[in-house]
Order: C-alpha cells, then sequence, then structure tokens
C-alpha cells in the first residue's frame, strides 16, 4: 500500500513540495489544477512549503504556473514564499530561489508578524548576497524612471547653450 494512498489532491501537491517530488505535483497539476493556491491550516501554499524546503524543482514549476499567487501571507506568521526562501539555511539556494520568486513578482515590501520584509530574515552574516539582492531588487521597485530629467526632453532647450553659462 502506498503512503499516499487515500491521500487528497491538496495533501499531495503540499507532500510533492515538502520532498521536491516532481512527478508528484505533476500528477496532481494535471489532474486538479485548481488546487494550485490551495491554503493548508496554518495559511501556507505549495509555493510555501517549495521554499520553506527549497524543492526548487517544484518551485519552478509551481512559478511558471497559471493562475499561481506569489504574494499570499500564510496565517501562522505572516509570510509570504519570498520570505522563507530567503531564510532557508543555504545561502546559495536562498539566492536562487528568492530570484526566481521576485522575478516572477514577489512583494518585497510585505512585512510579516515580527515586522520583518524577506530582505531582513536573511541572516546577515551567512547570507549577505540575499540581503543584499532582496535591498537592491526593493530600491529598483521604488524608482520610478520617469523621475530622472531626460536632457533630450528639454523642451525649452533649442539645442544651443544660454548666455548665462
Amino acid at each position: 500500500m502506498s503512503d499516499n494512498e487515500g491521500a487528497s489532491n491538496n495533501e499531495l501537491l503540499m507532500a510533492a513540495c515538502k520532498s521536491d517530488d516532481l512527478e508528484m505535483l505533476e500528477d496532481v497539476l494535471s489532474s486538479d489544477s485548481k488546487t494550485i493556491n490551495f491554503i493548508d491550516g496554518p495559511g501556507n501554499t505549495a509555493l510555501h512549503y517549495a521554499a520553506r524546503h527549497a524543492s526548487t524543482d517544484c518551485l519552478e514549476v509551481l512559478i511558471y504556473y497559471d493562475g499561481i499567487d506569489v504574494n499570499i501571507i500564510n496565517r501562522m506568521d505572516g509570510e509570504t514564499p519570498l520570505h522563507k526562501a530567503a531564510a532557508y539555511s543555504d545561502p546559495d539556494l536562498a539566492l536562487h530561489m528568492c530570484k526566481i520568486l521576485v522575478e516572477r513578482g514577489a512583494d518585497l515590501q510585505v512585512k510579516n508578524k515580527q515586522k520583518q520584509t524577506a530582505a531582513d530574515k536573511a541572516f546577515s552574516d551567512t547570507h549577505v548576497e540575499v540581503k543584499e539582492y532582496l535591498e537592491t531588487a526593493a530600491l529598483a521597485t521604488q524608482f520610478n524612471p520617469s523621475d530622472i530629467a531626460n536632457d533630450e526632453d528639454d523642451s525649452d532647450s533649442d539645442g544651443v547653450p544660454s548666455d548665462d553659462e
């Protein structure tokens, strides 16, 4: 008898993302695509589990799945999958997961119940690159290119220097 016999698609989805079982994940999604944003009791989604367990194969499938919500905040600690990825113990895997999530629209400004962003969750002594990446990405989202003066768009200028210079 299989360990998964009798398990619901939602349970299988979470189990696949805990163990990075890509075959199980694809089986579940092919039979029931609406489970993609299923939320368990503590408020975690499959994406939370994939990030927390560094199930990168599953994370990479989920992140491109139509209808996935990368910014669901769980009830337990108020965290998104990005928070989980940033706090993962292996800094290289944490950085890899954070980049994937940010590229797919993860909100860098969300604060958990401890008032921490994902960048704050990155361990400062071992996750320097993760912290720097997230802080730089957060700054980039606040930057609006239209805020920069463009000399070529200066409507008062006829291309000739003024006498004041």
